[in-house]
């Protein structure tokens, strides 16, 4: 009898020591890992965070570990790799307030790999769950900003409606909406009557006198052969040499005008996104 219970509590004894020394294993690995992360040792920190995902894959800590992973990732702008941890921190967290805040940052991760569509879809789905106040006001806020990145400004100002009514911020995004932008249609038809007038309307003038020298000059040899009747050369010129820079010169009068666009467009993106900064700032003081 005695030795049943000597038996006994030798088991239930070696269990607890077991399990405890578990526990305390688990807290070190995730500890090191924030130690190596902490440190910059990324790839050292991913992989203590993966070892503890591996040995326990059902842990209730799993979604906060994932999310681990993908901030490790996206510190060394590896975006692919942070968004699919997040995307797995996303999956195995079952509480709404934590899945709100996971998918905040995989939006902010998508938008900073320039997938600003996947980021607004992220965002609708903290939105459509109702957070609380300040997680909520943010998905606001980051929609508004993939939408700048993309120059959806009248979007954008309706997304910023309900999180900032700033004077300056509404005269910025009224000037986006009015900005003075270039036509792609009338740069080919400008550079079809004359070459590189295209350019030159899209701001781009030494493109624009470039494509009129270079088609002056190559048209200029094409009618002087006809004029000399060497029919064989002028059609050489024309179709090899005249033809090729001439419609490269409608191709240039299209690109110069996407150009000037993406330029005005990206300024004025940029001068709305300093505003936001400033008043993100200022609230925080």
């Amino acid at each position: 009898m005695n030795l049943k219970r000597v038996t006994s509590l030798f088991f239930v004894l070696t269990h607890l020591l077991f399990c405890n020394f578990t526990s305390i294993a688990e807290e070190d690995i995730l500890a090191l890992g924030d130690h190596f992360s902490k440190l910059e040792n990324y790839d050292a920190a991913i992989t203590e965070y993966k070892r503890f995902l591996f040995f326990h894959p059902d842990d209730t800590r799993a979604a906060e570990v994932y999310f681990k992973i993908g901030l490790t990732y996206r510190a060394q702008g590896l975006w692919e790799e942070a968004i699919l941890a997040m995307r797995n921190a996303v999956l195995h967290t079952l509480s709404g307030k934590e899945k709100s805040k996971y998918q905040l940052e995989l939006a902010v991760t998508l938008i900073a790999s320039q997938n600003y569509d996947l980021a607004r879809f992220e965002l609708i789905r903290v939105t459509i769950r109702t957070p609380s106040g300040p997680l909520y006001q943010r998905a606001l806020f980051l929609q508004a900003v993939a939408l700048i990145y993309q120059f959806r400004w009248e979007e954008a100002h309706e997304a910023l409606r309900n999180w900032t009514t700033d004077e300056m911020l509404e005269k910025l995004l009224a000037q986006a909406v009015n900005l003075p932008q270039k036509s792609t249609r009338v740069a080919k038809v400008l550079s079809a009557i004359v070459p590189g007038a295209g350019q030159i309307y899209a701001g781009n003038w030494r493109g624009g006198l470039n494509a009129l020298v270079l088609n002056g000059i190559f048209g200029y040899v094409a009618v002087d052969r006809v004029l000399d009747r060497h029919y064989v050369d002028a059609v050489s010129w024309t179709y090899f040499i005249f033809q090729r820079y001439y419609l490269g010169n409608l191709y240039k009068a299209e690109k110069a005008v996407d150009e000037f666009n993406e330029d005005i467009s990206r300024r004025a993106a940029d001068n709305i996104l300093k505003r936001l900064q400033e008043i993100v700032e200022t609230s925080t003081k």
